[in-house]
């Protein structure tokens, strides 16, 4: 079914009707955004026009006639010469001189003092004419996911967003930015999860990641690591991704090195550090140490830097995952062998929420890890990092699982620096000599 807010051709058209229609429809929405933009509301009615000017029918000209003559996408004003003037930019460069003529026709007009919001994907960085605010796109989306939880209608252009984002004409035009940003995994009973919509919130979570510079600093993380190449998996009931680090700069290959991995799924989001069957023997044996107390050493201290994340973010869960597994083909989904998965809080005593029991030790579990991989026959897989349900915990549903997901690849810094190469390099070795 057509989407009611598809009612043009261009793209930055579609997007300004789904918000001023939004507008129109919902009053306490018009003036809660005329806030946001800035500008204090009128007293008495608001009127909202859209690809016209006050006192002229509609127009069905095309944009670039409507900036030849000055007409703005959106008009917002009242009878006593209050306006607030919208325009909206997707792929076309912001243009100082299109804002002065809107501005110019408002005075025209007589509204002596207009204000005007302008849209772009990128902020414009510079000093804007008085009464010009100028708001990302990503702006106005988290806004409007925020004010959704109070109305329907933001709720409609939130997600309408979401759905223009990923058309293709769209996408042609996002050369420089997005639309939306992560606000949040919203999967539950009344919004069912959807391989296409996990896939989206995937990339737009890892994105805020990567430019995270505590990251980049403490765990060596590769900001400009593409990911993976294709996102597979339309028909399970989840999707991942990776950010590599620097730990070698001769392994192109990310198998080679420890990364950083996501995950959503219908069940949970996990942030997890990976150590993967193809990491380098003597990054491996760095990591095992010389016999299991040292092992347990470094796991004991991320375990307490993960339970200290725990305490912080309700139904948050540490946990240790090992696999084995085999391929038919390159191409073809793992066949798991086995699969130990396990909270490392049972070999490491912590202290617990107040409200929840304590895990109760069981050591044979980070024992039988310990002792798989240090005697590995086997495509062995290692990850230390955190599950967060979408049950029971709440920070899912918001941006600032940005922020959780980030403390836990921090937290496992002693895997990390375990995990430094031993092997010195040539210049070290002609400075012992």
């Amino acid at each position: 079914m057509r989407n009611v807010f598809d009612q043009y051709s261009q793209p930055e058209n579609r997007l300004s009707h789904a918000l001023l229609a939004s507008l129109e429809a919902d009053r306490r929405l018009l003036r809660a955004l005329i806030r946001w933009a800035g500008v204090d509301p009128p007293t008495g009615e608001i009127i909202v026009l859209e690809q016209s000017l006050p006192g002229d029918p509609p127009s069905i000209a095309d944009k670039d006639e409507l900036e030849r003559r000055g007409i703005p996408d959106g008009w917002i004003h009242d009878a006593q010469r209050w306006a607030l003037l919208i325009e909206s930019k997707v792929s076309a460069s912001p243009s100082e001189d299109q804002i002065d003529r809107h501005l110019r026709t408002a005075r025209r007009r007589g509204f002596e003092r207009p204000s005007l919001l302008w849209l772009t994907v990128t902020p414009v960085g510079r000093r804007l004419a008085p009464g010009v605010v100028n708001r990302t796109w990503t702006d106005l989306y988290g806004w409007l996911v925020r004010y959704g939880k109070r109305s329907e209608w933001a709720r409609r252009a939130s997600q309408y967003f979401e759905i223009a984002e990923v058309q293709a004409d769209m996408k042609a035009q996002l050369s420089k930015g997005t639309l939306t940003r992560f606000a949040g995994v919203p999967f539950d009973a009344n919004n069912p999860y959807s391989y296409s919509q996990a896939k989206r919130l995937l990339g737009l979570l890892r994105d805020e990641l990567r430019n995270r510079r505590d990251l980049e600093r403490v765990l060596r993380m590769n900001r400009h690591c593409p990911g993976r190449g294709a996102i597979t998996g339309s028909t399970s009931n989840s999707v991942w991704d990776f950010i590599s680090t620097r730990a070698s700069k001769r392994d192109a290959v990310f198998t080679k090195d420890m990364h950083l991995t996501l995950g959503i799924s219908d069940e949970r989001v996990d942030a997890y550090v990976t150590v993967p069957n193809g990491i380098r023997s003597r990054l491996r044996t760095a990591l095992l140490g010389r016999d299991y107390s040292e092992f347990h050493a470094t796991i004991a201290a991320t375990t307490r830097q993960l339970n200290r994340v725990a305490r912080r973010y309700k139904g948050a869960r540490p946990l240790i995952t090992v696999v084995q597994r085999r391929f038919a083909t390159q191409s073809s989904p793992a066949r798991h062998d086995a699969v130990i998965r396990f909270d490392p809080r049972t070999a490491v005593p912590v202290r617990p929420r107040s409200s929840e029991r304590a895990v109760l030790i069981q050591p044979q579990w980070l024992i039988a890890t310990e002792q798989a991989l240090r005697h590995r026959r086997s495509n062995l897989q290692l990850q230390i990092g955190m599950e967060f349900p979408l049950a029971s915990s709440a920070v899912t549903r918001s941006d600032r699982l940005v922020d959780a997901a980030a403390e836990v690849w921090l937290a496992c810094k002693p895997v990390a620096k375990a995990l430094k190469d031993p092997k010195p390099t040539r210049s070290r070795k002609r400075r012992a000599k």
